[in-house]
């Protein structure tokens, strides 16, 4: 159970049940043809996509593979970049994960969401599966 400062208390169970709200991610404009594509193989749903990331690089993730901060503060993506909004309904379970990894390595959500699709164009998983991890 967790309690906060108003007494307010509750249980964890009740923020995976919570109606889906709407998330919103910023995208290099260069990538998003290519998220098109990806979100097409996952049945058109954005969340399934999401979910299937962190479920794929959950071990590389996990093991503190992402890059390493390089400042105190977190660390967003590069600036210049033409970033492009992209709004869906996440599982809040899948947006919470992405959230946690994000405050691990002292990046934004976007960041994190980014290196996950770039590392699933470079066909890593590819190179995972075949690993055996």
């Amino acid at each position: 159970m967790i309690s906060f400062q108003n007494s307010n208390s509750f249980k964890i169970n009740q923020l995976w049940n919570k109606d889906k709200s709407v998330s919103t991610l910023l995208i290099p404009a260069h990538l998003i043809e290519a998220l098109k594509l990806k979100k097409r193989e996952h049945g058109r749903q954005m969340a399934v996509y999401l979910r299937n990331l962190l479920k794929m690089y959950r071990t590389f993730t996990h093991s503190g593979m992402l890059p390493h901060p390089r400042k105190i503060k977190t660390e967003y993506q590069n600036e210049g970049l033409d970033l492009k909004r992209v709004s869906f309904r996440p599982n809040n379970a899948d947006w919470i994960e992405l959230g946690e990894l994000a405050l691990a390595f002292g990046k934004s959500r976007c960041f994190v969401f980014t290196f996950l699709l770039e590392l699933d164009l470079s066909g890593f998983w590819e190179m995972l599966y075949e690993s055996g991890l």
